[in-house]
């Protein structure tokens, strides 16, 4: 029969884990996507843990010069929390453009990202904010990043079968912008057809060390180092250069398919977007006479 725990302690998830051995293991956060997943397909030798309960998993707070987020924030607990918006902008806005409010009450940053879905909104924000993920199993804890969790595989992220996303740690940088933007198949409930994340310093009126990360072309979120060097660009070249870069990255990573034409389209708008964002945070943040953190 299928064994259901709710543990109340990572102590307590540890000693079960052990206690389960060889058991096939469903660890279930808000459960948007693995009721998708499953739909009661469950072996009746399996286990299946509900996260939900156990504290340390939980909590947004600033922490020396990072953000933490446990991995089981929801989407509506991170969009709203003002340490976010201030300091990860992108994933703000990242989480608040998630499906339906019920799906945003649900659905965890954790989840979000071991699902690995190329669409997934949160992973593209996170990995441009450069955030650190925290993984825990009864072998002890390590550090990732958001690349290395997701590797190259499309809806398969590279945890081992014992291991968990414990919480992410973001880096709060003075004198950063970020945003994040994508374009769904509908107004409301969106799953993204493309999506996109930015990350820079202002200087002036260019950008430097930027990261750029671009999700739904054939993978999970991938970085576009060529993106991210048009920035640096004199204002009067940076958009058209910053369009042409991520329209080459596209037709390097899906040469050939139908929908290329159309995704290069997407792009060109959503990089004409997300620097208007930029550009729009960077003048609310001098007027306003405080250093941007992100």
């Amino acid at each position: 029969m299928t064994a259901l725990f709710a543990p109340k302690s990572v102590n307590e998830f540890s000693a079960l884990l052990v206690e389960c051995g060889e058991r096939k293991k469903h660890f279930v956060a808000g459960g948007t996507d693995w009721l998708i997943k499953t739909r009661g397909n469950i072996s009746d030798e399996a286990a299946v843990f509900d996260m939900s309960k156990m504290p340390e998993l939980r909590g947004i707070e600033i922490i020396d010069s990072s953000l933490r987020l446990g991995a089981m924030e929801t989407m509506t607990s991170i969009h709203s929390n003002m340490a976010v918006m201030l300091n990860a902008t992108a994933l703000s806005d990242a989480a608040s453009s998630m499906g339906s409010v019920q799906i945003r009450n649900r659905a965890t940053v954790g989840g979000n990202l071991a699902n690995a879905s190329p669409a997934a909104d949160t992973p593209c924000a996170l990995a441009a904010l450069g955030a650190s993920v925290i993984v825990f199993s009864i072998s002890g804890r390590k550090v990732l990043s958001i690349e290395e969790v997701l590797g190259s595989c499309p809806n398969t992220n590279t945890l081992l079968p014992n291991e968990i996303i414990m919480e992410f740690c973001v880096p709060v940088r003075k004198g950063y912008v970020s945003a994040f933007k994508k374009i769904g198949s509908r107004s409301e409930v969106s799953i993204a057809r493309v999506n996109m994340a930015v990350s820079a310093k202002y200087e002036g009126e260019t950008f430097s060390d930027a990261r750029v990360f671009v999700g739904t072309l054939g993978s999970a979120a991938k970085r576009c180092l060529g993106a991210e060097n048009t920035l640096a660009l004199d204002p009067s070249l940076r958009e058209q250069s910053f369009k042409e870069a991520l329209c080459e990255f596209a037709e390097q990573m899906i040469p050939g398919r139908s929908t290329l034409s159309y995704k290069k389209s997407v792009l060109k708008a959503l990089a004409e977007d997300l620097l208007g964002m930029l550009e729009e945070r960077v003048r609310v943040s001098e007027k306003s006479g405080e250093e941007s953190h992100g």
